[in-house]
């Protein structure tokens, strides 16, 4: 544990601890393992864009940092996944690691304003989707987690609100995961099929049940919520549908945003309709705290960024 660096702002005071030390040898391990299991495994890394139209962000808008670029509005990045899904026609398997930025306001041991995001996509349905996850994931943390059990669980979302005794359509809170965890004997395990409406718009619903889409969170001890994924959608006419019936694009139209910021995704589906592909996006500091036991996530990088911070 690294006791002493629980505030942001002790950090730079403590650099020459063996405390920093342990995380940027843990860092560094943890994405050395992940390059050597996807240079094995056949993915060809990209290097993605980190000024963006809104094709950049995640579900939530209101957590994108605005930028004034050439008297248009631009954001910093939240999420590669439509940069990496409109070349798996062409590319096949492919990747991509950097920054993920997001206006959070709070200060707290789960939240940062900068974090590092390991992103891909690939030819694959949602079985195939977890495989992968839970095969580059335990590739990652073998150094760490000698003995880690496989398979991992896997949890409906429908079951779990009903353990928690929340109602459909709720989201699952960090402390919820905790409860989840503890009745999973502290080990990591999925919770897959979310409400749509809790989702972004281009993950496929389920052909049996309308209410989900074929999505997965990868939930660990002391990291929480590290793995967001899902099947993509790839017909053209229903992703499209999904995207204008999103709140997320209601509610960045209603802000003023650009009705053809999506343009350029949308025309790649309609001239290069790809096979059946899933993809997913996994959080290194939260991975950094499960493999470390660590309480805060402000103990997972040299440089913690938040809404308190500037370096």
């Amino acid at each position: 544990m690294l006791e002493n660096l629980k505030e942001t702002k002790d950090r730079w005071k403590l650099f020459d601890t063996e405390e920093i030390k342990t995380v940027a040898h843990a860092e560094a391990l943890l994405l050395k393992r992940a390059r050597e299991y996807l240079g094995k495994n056949g993915f060809l890394e990209i290097v993605v864009p980190h000024i963006v139209s809104a094709t950049g962000s995640c579900e939530i808008i209101d957590t994108l940092f605005k930028l004034p670029y050439f008297g248009n509005e631009a954001y910093l990045t939240q999420t590669a996944q439509l940069y990496l899904e409109a070349l798996v026609p062409f590319l096949g398997n492919v990747w991509t690691f950097g920054s993920s930025f997001r206006a959070e306001q709070r200060v707290d041991d789960r939240h940062l304003t900068e974090f590092s995001l390991l992103e891909l996509e690939f030819e694959g349905d949602f079985n195939h989707m977890l495989w992968m996850i839970e095969d580059i994931f335990c590739a990652m943390v073998l150094d760490f987690k000698p003995s880690l059990e496989r398979p991992f669980k896997r949890i409906r979302y429908e079951d779990a609100v009903n353990y928690l005794g929340l109602t459909f359509g709720m989201d699952i809170r960090a402390s919820d995961e905790e409860k989840l965890l503890k009745g999973n004997d502290n080990k990591p395990f999925f919770i897959t099929h979310f409400p749509k409406d809790l989702k972004y718009f281009n993950m496929r619903v389920n052909d049996e049940d309308e209410r989900v889409v074929n999505s997965a969170d990868l939930i660990l001890p002391y990291g929480g919520e590290a793995v967001g994924s899902a099947e993509r959608e790839y017909r053209p006419a229903i992703l499209i549908q999904r995207l204008k019936k999103s709140g997320m694009w209601i509610q960045y139209i209603a802000k003023g945003g650009d009705p053809h910021a999506f343009d350029w995704y949308l025309n790649v589906y309609s001239k290069h309709m790809p096979k059946l592909h899933s993809g997913f996006g996994m959080g290194l500091n939260r991975v950094t705290k499960f493999a470390l036991d660590l309480d805060d996530i402000r103990q997972t990088t040299i440089y913690p960024v938040n809404s308190a911070t500037l370096y």
